[in-house]
């Protein structure tokens, strides 16, 4: 026998993506949650078993659809209408007259079996939506999948379970998970997740949140290097797992887990509550929703509003246009979730790189910045009417306002705003009722909107900020396309000022301004987004909670203090380093720093290095910027001040690092240093061969 067979199991640290935030651990338990087990059939048929196929298919889209109202009923008995809703896109989707269309096709003109057709109708599905710019509408795919699974597993005769037998305290670790799956998971004691591919906006994230199952996704290789059984930690508020930790990272996760536990208790006590500042400045706070689910689950925090309903998914899941009474019943559906507060509805922004399949358009070299958004409407002016005119009828019911997309300029805006007063001057002439006073709003996304913001905001009842594209337009940097993700960085120097500007400007207009971006549903930017003017943000529902503790947490004193210090600077790096150095004193609740050790994280210590002339050591975290230890001299003494590290490369023991090399310089350059950082403080306490700098240091100053 091999020694090496009874040694423990090593180590391990392994970073990911926090979907569920919360913290976790139990058992592995592996298991393939979405993929099947066998292949599919593929065989010809003529063309009397290919009716017979048509018919299979027609029962299996009966049987699927029974399926998941089952689902639906049973989530709203136990979570609620909201995480019941969640299986309304699969239901349409299911109903989907172009996926019916093109399985009987593929069976009837192509003479192929049922099973094969489902697989290929719903792989050109989810290949469509994969091509979608945004990440929300792109994670839809996961829905398609899902479907096809359940009629796939209802056409074999024996189709694979969806899950393999769970253990109370397991943690499950697989390739993809699917909202049908995560829908099982309720009583079965299931603590953690942990996934190599999914997204942030995908129901099965949504579900784990609605479960309050803490969840990593883009754990790469998580399934190859996590063994069934292995005891594993699921840090889902720094993004890691530990596998088979050692006894001292297990009791930092003691102390942690009964800090996380008192903090959920506060968010739980913020529902209902005002959102403002320690010092009275009132904040509102809404929520970015895309069908009736996100809705619900905005109503569920209370917020104070929507503050971007994007409509595409309204379209995305029709094979045709919708008509107005349609879009009307859709809008009506969500809106009345958060009545009286109002919802402000964005009109279709779709272009090539967010195509409708039945809506043909020539492909562009640069789909971004081609036509989409308001210009693609008003170059289709029927669309445009059609959707106006749904909304206008329910602002007669329901306060709601009408948001333009990617505006550019004075002449697009009034184009708009016409198309806008033709449509009200339709129905005053057919009879239904509408606000004539309904508010109309500009979003801010491209730069020439930016420059133009004063002359935009004379034309408008308010402004709204998209940041995901302003920061890409800005920087000329693609966020989705991985080789230029590293330049998308909304803390730039000129976004900063940008954003400083857009507030600055709406104030002395006396138009609200909102700021709608992914930048306004992270906690870490919430202080300098107040400093820097901001006083109505719309967020993702499942961090409203999370942005009004950082709202209620600070004061317009500080925030403004923090923005005076960071819109001076004109590097990056700098910025990130004050901001992240603000939240870390901010934040609630923080995992813990580690000591570099080999044998407990994947990676080893990075290279420290003293940069005299700026006066800190510095660290390079790979892609992720520089870590940093900063101190000042004043007369003899050395004050160790402060100490950065990029979010992403916390736990990597760089912080330790960083602390242990100053020390032993501190000690060969006979450094008289006060430990002014609370992090080399806590140090020198857990390695007294160090104390003696300060208290030899204390010895020569009395």
């Amino acid at each position: 026998m091999n020694i090496a067979d009874n040694a423990p199991p090593a180590p391990l640290m392994i970073l990911g993506e926090v979907a569920s935030s919360g913290l976790a651990r139990g058992r592995a338990l592996l298991c393939d949650c979405a993929r099947r087990q066998t292949a599919v059939p593929r065989r010809e048929v003529n063309e009397e078993e290919a009716q017979g196929e048509v018919e299979r298919f027609d029962t299996a889209v009966a049987v699927a659809e029974e399926k998941l109202l089952e689902v639906q009923e049973r989530l709203r008995r136990t979570l609620g209408n909201d995480e019941a809703e969640i299986f309304e896109a699969q239901i349409l989707l299911l109903r989907d007259v172009h996926l019916r269309d093109a399985v009987r096709a593929l069976c009837l003109d192509g003479r192929m079996n049922v099973e094969a057709a489902v697989e290929e109708a719903i792989r050109e599905l989810m290949a469509l939506f994969g091509r979608l710019e945004d990440p929300y509408f792109r994670e839809r795919a996961a829905d398609l999948h899902d479907v096809g699974k359940r009629l796939l597993d209802h056409l074999a005769e024996n189709g694979p379970a969806d899950l393999p037998v769970l253990h109370d305290g397991c943690v499950i670790v697989t390739h993809e998970l699917l909202a049908s799956v995560v829908a099982q998971l309720e009583g079965h004691g299931v603590r953690g997740l942990i996934v190599e591919k999914g997204g942030l906006t995908a129901h099965a994230t949504i579900l784990a949140r609605s479960l309050g199952i803490p969840m990593l996704v883009q754990v790469p290789d998580a399934t190859r290097k996590i063994g069934a059984g292995d005891l594993v930690i699921v840090d889902a508020l720094a993004g890691r797992v530990f596998v088979n930790p050692q006894p001292g990272i297990l009791r930092k996760y003691d102390q942690l887990e009964a800090n996380l536990k008192a903090h959920q208790g506060v968010l739980k006590g913020l529902i209902g509550l005002p959102t403002v500042t320690q010092d009275g400045v009132e904040i509102r706070l809404c929520a970015n929703i895309g069908q009736t689910a996100d809705a619900l689950a905005a109503a569920n925090v209370k917020a104070d509003g929507v503050g971007l309903y994007r409509t595409e998914f309204v379209f995305l899941v029709q094979d045709h246009f919708p008509a107005e009474d349609e879009q009307y019943q859709f809008y009506r559906a969500t809106a009345e979730h958060l009545r009286p507060s109002e919802t402000v509805i964005r009109l279709l922004d779709v272009g090539s790189d967010k195509p409708l399949s039945y809506f043909p358009l020539p492909r562009e070299a640069n789909p971004a910045m081609g036509c989409r958004g308001t210009r693609l409407l008003l170059a289709h002016p029927a669309l445009l009417n059609t959707q106006l005119r749904a909304i206008l009828r329910l602002s007669a019911s329901h306060p709601v306002a009408i948001l333009l997309p990617m505006i550019d300029g004075i002449d697009e805006l009034r184009a708009a705003k016409a198309a806008i007063e033709s449509a009200k001057k339709e129905l005053a002439e057919a009879g239904p009722s509408f606000d004539p006073c309904i508010p109309v709003g500009a979003m801010i996304e491209t730069p020439s909107a930016a420059i133009l913001v004063g002359q935009l905001a004379d034309e408008v009842d308010f402004l709204s900020v998209g940041t995901n594209d302003l920061v890409q337009f800005l920087l000329a940097a693609d966020r989705i396309r991985g080789e230029m993700a590293s330049t998308y960085d909304p803390l730039h120097p000129a976004v900063i000022q940008v954003l400083a500007t857009l507030a600055s400007v709406a104030r002395s207009k006396g138009k609200p301004i909102s700021l709608c971006g992914e930048i306004a549903s992270d906690p870490a930017y919430t202080n300098l987004l107040i400093g820097l003017g901001f006083r109505s943000f719309s967020v993702a529902a499942g961090r409203l909670l999370e942005i009004k503790h950082a709202i209620r947490s600070t004061s317009l004193q500080d925030a403004e203090r923090l923005a005076g210090q960071v819109l001076p600077l004109s590097s990056t790096r700098d910025i990130r380093a004050r901001v992240q150095d603000d939240w870390n004193r901010r934040r609630p609740v923080s995992s813990p720093e580690l000591d570099p050790a080999p044998s407990a994280t994947s990676t080893t210590p990075l290279p420290v290095t003293h940069n005299a002339v700026l006066q800190r050591f510095e660290s390079q975290a790979g892609n992720s910027g520089l870590a940093f230890l900063s101190y000042l001299v004043e007369g003899d003494r050395v004050i160790l001040n402060r100490t950065f590290v990029p979010d992403e490369r916390r736990g990597h023991g760089i912080a330790a690092e960083l602390v242990r090399v100053a020390l032993d310089e501190a000690r060969q350059r006979r450094w008289k240093i006060v430990p002014r950082c609370s992090y080399v403080a806590r140090f020198i306490d857990r390695h007294p061969q160090f104390s003696d700098l300060v208290s030899q240091q204390e010895r020569e100053l009395e």
